[in-house]
């Protein structure tokens, strides 16, 4: 089982992790489990196999209805991960 920290623009924990966690878990078979965090738009993704972090990152970001701004990602003991845009502001 592997570990990755998602940073999601636009996702509010409070309001949008119910949503975020279903999506996860029913659209990509090797997601176990989703975890929210103290940290603001930031989700724990537990995982198997190889990571679809492009893959998840798009599937919050079409769930939190914006394309603009940062989403971030980092494997636990592995390798960081961002994709940028014009504006950071969520």
């Amino acid at each position: 089982m592997q570990i990755c920290r998602l940073t999601v623009p636009g996702l509010s924990i409070r309001r949008d992790f119910e949503a975020a966690r279903r999506r996860l878990l029913e659209g990509f078979p090797d997601v176990h489990e989703v975890v929210a965090t103290t940290a603001p738009a930031t989700l724990l993704v537990l995982y198997s196999g190889t990571d679809e972090v492009e893959l998840w990152l798009d599937a919050l970001l079409d769930s939190t209805h914006t394309r603009h701004g940062w989403a971030t990602a980092k494997a636990f003991g592995g390798r960081d991960r961002s994709r940028g845009g014009a504006d950071s502001a969520a």
